[in-house]
């Protein structure tokens, strides 16, 4: 028990490793429904830099130069499986996990309306709550 609260002390983020707060997934979420990548990259900066310093084994895109928004929704599928797995249990129950068969991909969104990060406009209603 020594030893745990050791680590604990000398590294923090272990602590907390399965608790990933949602607002700026959130952000990045609907600003990809929203075909707005300047925001989806603003939230995807502040999600790597603060929130998944523990997920950059699974998650490698922190620092990446995305060429478009269909790359950065790409990535935003295994961003998502991150989340999904270890978001807050708490936080996740003021949400709801939608999914796009097209996109083979899931997402957390707002309860209400879908709203597809993966096809914006172009198919924004496009999924279903699972």
């Amino acid at each position: 028990m020594k030893y745990i609260v050791s680590l604990l002390v000398a590294f923090p983020a272990l602590a907390f490793a399965s608790e990933l707060p949602l607002s700026n997934y959130i952000k990045m979420q609907e600003s990809l429904a929203a075909d707005n990548m300047k925001g989806a990259l603003e939230a995807h900066k502040v999600i790597c830099d603060k929130e998944i310093t523990s997920y950059k084994k699974v998650y490698k895109d922190c620092g990446k130069s995305f060429k478009d928004i269909a790359d950065l929704r790409e990535s935003f599928k295994v961003l998502s499986k991150v989340y999904i797995d270890h978001a807050s249990k708490k936080e996740l129950e003021s949400y709801m996990k939608a999914t796009c068969p097209m996109a083979g991909a899931n997402w957390i969104q707002k309860n209400g309306p879908i709203t597809n990060p993966y096809y914006g406009a172009s198919m924004l209603k496009c999924g279903e709550k699972i």
